[in-house]
């Protein structure tokens, strides 16, 4: 009698072929994906109720593409219409577990007149790309790591290890109790795990650490009066305060403080895998005038500024505050309105950085080797860059719970959350082998 023993290079090779065989059902299905508007019904300037429901809606359809993979699937919602989808192959034993990764939900498309790649919703097909809203973040993502675990299904391979799939809600407003944070609580835990953010924003790359976010507001009072007496407010001779106050001269005070911190932080806020100066404090939206009427008749009464912080992962958030809060005391001492009327700051959010540390390096050198293995002669060739993720993703809070995790997906961030999203066919499908060939070495086969 003769038994074949089948070789881990044999067995790669029969899983990238299946990898390869899907690759036109896997763009099929990442237009179908993107043509479901999943908008994150909690996300500023969504009517909830006229929203919820569509990213319930993805994840059912991810979890069908999972059940088609072997995988036993669970679905659950924190809140009704919001459903998680899980899948978890069950290994034989022996393995490491890895947890893949992604989230449905995303941000709104803005004006649709802006879009020149016709309706955001489309998920047109084009050459090389796919476009519409999620394209890039994180839909690609999310259908790549699909379609891997199905590669290994239609392959035939028995992984030692339990490999996990998710598909959860929430991500694009720190929603993690109805997501991320919900598959933890329901018992779902890895050795490691890889979510599918786009990695970009030029190249596929690994990303093991993100900055982390803040964000807050800074309000300044000032004194209505008629806006012909503003001579009399700011000229030697004249009233004064005592006359009025326009809000937004002071409030420019604390502005230019700002812009100078944030010069500041180029030299004193910086990480080895973030490029120089990207820790940065951005002046978003800004709001003033007279109380109940904006017209510029009358000194303005009020002016406030939302800011975004983004801090380097080593930083203690507590200290950063600590820093803003000291720039604009230290402003308001310089003017006496401000001394008498301080401007008053709100922390709105905190979304942490991720920062695994040692924990990540086994996995960050995982991910950087299946990718050179797999990218072969394509744009992508050789190991692929590691470096910080410019944004924040979900891989805090897994972090966070003891489950090392870091990020590589197909996708630009440059396009991501802007008019004509769109991935790269070519980065998805590399991105779905990457995954196959991660499962593969770090689950093992038996």
């Amino acid at each position: 009698m003769t038994t074949t023993t089948t070789t881990p290079q044999e067995t790669h090779d029969r899983v990238l072929a299946a990898v390869d065989a899907l690759a036109d059902d896997l763009v099929a299905t990442l237009s179908e994906v993107i043509a479901i508007p999943s908008v994150n019904p909690k996300y500023p300037g969504q009517v909830y109720d006229e929203v919820v429901g569509l990213e319930g809606r993805v994840s059912g359809l991810m979890g069908e593409i999972y059940e088609d993979a072997g995988a036993d699937v669970e679905y659950w919602a924190v809140e009704k219409g919001r459903d998680n989808a899980v899948g978890t192959l069950k290994g034989t034993g022996g393995g490491r577990s890895l947890i893949f990764n992604g989230h449905v939900d995303v941000v709104p498309p803005g004006n649709p007149d802006r879009w020149t790649s016709g309706d955001p919703f489309s998920g047109r097909v084009d050459d090389d790309r796919v476009w519409g809203r999620g394209a890039s973040d994180m839909k690609a993502g999310l259908v790549a790591q699909a379609f891997a675990v199905k590669a290994l299904q239609r392959a035939g391979v028995a992984l030692k290890g339990d490999l996990v799939i998710e598909a959860v809600v929430g991500e694009e407003v720190m929603d993690h109790e109805c997501g991320v944070t919900s598959t933890i609580e329901h018992g779902y835990r890895a050795d490691a795990a890889v979510v599918a953010e786009p990695s970009g924003p030029t190249n596929l790359g690994v990303i093991p650490v993100t900055p982390g976010l803040l964000w807050f507001s800074v309000t300044v009072q000032g004194k209505a009066t008629h806006s012909s007496m503003r001579g009399q407010t700011i000229r030697a001779g004249g009233g004064g305060s005592a006359v009025g106050v326009n809000a937004i001269d002071k409030g420019m005070l604390v502005f230019q403080a700002m812009q100078r911190l944030e010069e500041e932080w180029a030299f004193t806020k910086t990480h080895p895998l973030f490029a120089p100066g990207h820790f940065t404090i951005h002046p978003g939206v800004v709001q003033g005038g007279p109380h109940g009427v904006l017209v510029p008749f009358i000194l303005s009464e009020y002016m406030t500024i939302e800011y975004c912080i983004w801090y380097p992962p080593q930083d203690d958030p507590a200290t950063v505050k600590a820093e803003v809060e000291a720039q604009i005391r230290a402003i308001a001492q310089t003017d006496g309105w401000l001394r008498e009327h301080p401007p008053v700051v709100e922390w709105k959010l905190n979304w942490p950085a991720n920062d695994p540390g040692e924990a990540a390096h086994a996995i960050t050198a995982a991910v950087s080797s299946a990718h050179e293995r797999v990218a072969g002669q394509t744009p992508y060739q050789g190991p692929p860059p590691v470096a910080g993720f410019c944004a924040v993703e979900d891989c805090s809070f897994l972090t966070a719970a003891g489950i090392p995790a870091i990020s590589y997906g197909p996708g630009d961030l440059r396009v991501a959350h802007a008019d004509d999203e769109y991935c790269s066919i070519e980065e998805v499908r590399l991105a779905a082998r990457t995954y196959a060939s991660l499962a593969l070495d770090w689950c093992g086969t038996d």
